[in-house]
């Protein structure tokens, strides 16, 4: 597997090096192709050896097991690092973080990304979960997504052939790499755009959590939001060894030092009883849990 790799890969690797929540048991193979051409051939040595693979990008929304990954894991966060502009459309591969994404377009006098500033991940990430903001989600600005299925062949899609729903995408639903995505932004102030960055940097650092943590780890459900649910089951601060439910928003769980997997499980576990009892609401997971037999 190395000589295919500009970069050896890593063996029994501890995920907690590689994921925002700073847990995570060892993954038996960890590696970071660089190009499409290195992707591929990862992808051969995984069929042809029939060997489980996971992907990951910059690790945030992701709890990893503290007993690793088995198999090979595939981050993305090297792959294709550049960002190029044309006229109102910028284009990036899977690796590039959301929020160099948005201050470059910033600089460009581009505007449509301002949401995502506060958004931790990569590109690939946050259209896989359609992540958003303040009213806004990325899969708005799409207007095409490149994609390599498991066998190595490439797809370019429109927005119009593409479904992108509240924390959902057709990515979620199919095997398949999300290698490249071209956005469709408009010119706008720029510093207008930086006094809207600047309110939203505010507000993120006065409402949550700066420990490490996985982002939000439930779906809003219709109508309603998460944290304040949890809240008013009374779990805002309750701790399970290391992990913590953040006393600034309470749908974020935060490693306060030497949590482990077990630790948020049970927590997340206990979070979910707590709400179901007391205002019968069932909180979904967005967060990923992966371990070795898989996603759950």
């Amino acid at each position: 597997m190395a000589q295919v790799l500009n970069t050896p890969p890593l063996l029994d690797e501890p995920m907690r090096f590689h994921t925002s929540l700073r847990i995570g048991g060892p993954a038996e193979v960890l590696a970071f192709p660089s190009n499409q051409d290195e992707l591929k051939a990862l992808l051969d040595i995984a069929r042809g050896e029939d060997v489980p693979f996971f992907l990951i990008g910059q690790g945030t929304n992701l709890l990893v097991k503290d007993e690793g990954i088995r198999g090979l894991v595939i981050n993305l966060a090297r792959f294709s690092p550049e960002i190029t502009f044309s006229d109102s459309t910028v284009r990036a591969g899977p690796g590039v973080p959301v929020v160099k994404l948005a201050r470059q377009a910033i600089n460009k006098g581009l505007g449509g990304l301002e949401f995502a500033i506060g958004i931790p991940g990569s590109l690939g990430g946050a259209l896989y979960m359609n992540a958003g903001a303040y009213g806004r989600c990325i899969g708005d600005l799409v207007e095409e997504v490149t994609t390599m299925d498991y066998q190595g062949n490439k797809t370019k899609r429109s927005r119009k052939e593409l479904n992108f729903a509240y924390r959902k995408s057709t990515f979620q639903e199919e095997g398949s790499i999300i290698i490249e995505a071209a956005l469709g932004l408009e010119a706008a102030d720029k510093e207008e755009m930086l006094n809207k960055v600047a309110e939203i940097q505010k507000t993120r650092k006065n409402k949550q959590p700066q420990k490490p943590s996985a982002g939000s780890v439930f779906r809003n459900p219709y109508g309603q939001a998460a944290g304040f649910l949890i809240e008013k089951a009374g779990m805002k601060g309750h701790t399970v060894g290391g992990a913590q439910v953040s006393t600034l928003h309470a749908n974020f769980i935060v490693n306060r030092g030497g949590a482990t997997a077990g630790d948020v499980l049970d927590l997340i576990e206990y979070v979910r009883e707590r709400v179901r009892a007391s205002r019968g609401v069932e909180l979904e997971l967005e967060i990923k849990i992966v371990g070795k037999d898989g996603i759950e």
